[in-house]
């Protein structure tokens, strides 16, 4: 294990308290379908509030709820709400809120996959543009599970830590407003280089019926404290209304499916260069100083030909951005000259030539790099590279290829 996954440990618990796991956006559509109303095991909304101290503090609030169907656990910071369902049935449901989108998914494990389906709504570019997508990953690890409170904590924060009542050790008792709890404690030790471990101190305040009043969490590495994050219990109340509409919402797993590429297409055709031609349309993101980009130009442009095509600035070297301005004008003038201008420009690129980019125009016209790497992140999520080649066919269903894949690309553009 190398430093990086230490200072991971400690990452994973200040970004998972600070913010969302997901990129969100407002309140979600109603379900029409009528669905019976979750059963809670208790009916009881636990309030904890959770504090992190280490190199800055910050407070948000937690709910924790026990379901008859699995657990949930919630984080609430600046307007965003994050809801996280472990279910018995060992699917996990994750649904963020913010004031201005929506995000759920749904994981799932199938034999040596772990698979997620997932629905976006968020605005890019002034458009709202609602994303739904399914995709599997080899994985022979199936996913975990989570029946008590610090075993969900464990769990949303990404920590090692004890799996069983076993690993706990008894340590005292404790008095709290609500009577009197049993300490118990745990260390977990993580290797990190040889003579260097990451320590992470537990400590849980339980009650008599269970209910866990304080969890406390410490990291040290190097004889140094790194991180003190606790959740101390705060009020238990009965679920309200609110609450459960979320729950409801939550407890429906998103269907596997591919749509929203019109959307997609909209959204391209107002950022970026576009050209009339056949269904399927292809997006192409492209960046002018992308060696692979260069590549599928120069040696695979037929692919594109007689098809709805975009091209679409998605700038991943900054330096490069006034030349993508520069090639923008040229398509405000004469869109025609665009594609071969830019099969000379990518040649000359391959070729070594410093100033490859000198036949563009000079004068330099605003693009929105901004909605391209929204737009291109909204698909691809942490995969986008260039080129990246989305497909989207008259049903509104998509499929993208990021990489140099000519084969990939083609056998998209021959689908329906």
């Amino acid at each position: 294990m190398n430093p990086k996954i230490a200072a991971g440990i400690v990452l994973a618990i200040i970004a998972a308290v600070v913010v969302a796991v997901y990129l969100l956006y407002s309140q979600p559509t109603a379900n029409k379908t009528s669905t019976p109303p979750v059963q809670t095991t208790s009916g009881k909304l636990y309030v904890y509030t959770a504090r992190i101290e280490g190199g800055q503090a910050l407070e948000l609030l937690v709910y924790y709820i026990p379901l008859s169907s699995g657990t949930v656990y919630a984080q609430i910071y600046n307007n965003t709400a994050s809801y996280f369902m472990v279910k018995n049935t060992g699917v996990i449901n994750v649904m963020s809120q913010t004031p201005n989108g929506y995000q759920k998914a749904t994981y799932y494990s199938k034999l040596l996959q772990i698979c997620v389906n997932s629905t976006t709504t968020t605005t890019v570019a002034g458009e709202r543009i609602t994303l739904t997508n399914s995709h599997c990953q080899q994985s022979t690890t199936p996913l975990p599970t989570a029946k008590t409170f610090d075993e969900l904590v464990l769990l949303i924060q990404g920590l090692p830590g004890p799996t069983s009542p076993s690993q706990w050790k008894q340590s005292g008792t404790a008095q709290t407003p609500y009577g009197q709890a049993t300490v118990y404690t745990n260390t977990t030790e993580v290797p990190i280089i040889q003579g260097l471990s990451a320590i992470l101190d537990y400590e849980k305040q339980q009650l008599l019926d269970g209910t866990i009043y304080q969890f406390k969490i410490k990291l040290s590495y190097g004889g140094q404290v790194a991180a003190i994050l606790t959740y101390t219990l705060r009020n238990i109340t009965t679920i309200p209304a609110d609450v459960a509409n979320v729950l409801n919402e939550l407890s429906r797993d998103v269907v596997g499916a591919n749509n929203g590429g019109l959307d997609i297409l909209r959204v391209a055709e107002k950022i970026g260069m576009k050209y009339d031609g056949n269904w399927p349309a292809a997006i192409v993101f492209f960046d002018l100083q992308c060696p692979y980009c260069a590549q599928l130009f120069k040696y695979n442009y037929t692919l594109f030909e007689g098809h709805r095509l975009v091209l679409v600035d998605l700038i991943v070297h900054p330096d490069v951005l006034p030349a993508h301005e520069r090639l923008r004008c040229l398509y405000n003038n004469t869109p025609q000259e665009v594609i071969p201008t830019l099969r000379v420009v990518y040649d000359l690129f391959l070729a070594g030539d410093l100033n490859y980019t000198s036949i563009l125009p000079q004068n330099r016209c605003p693009i929105d790099a901004n909605a391209g790497m929204q737009l291109a992140s909204l698909i691809a999520g942490q995969n986008v590279g260039t080129p990246m080649v989305v497909v989207v066919y008259p049903n509104g269903t998509y499929t993208y290829v990021v990489g140099y894949d000519p084969a990939s690309i083609a056998k998209a553009l021959g689908g329906s």
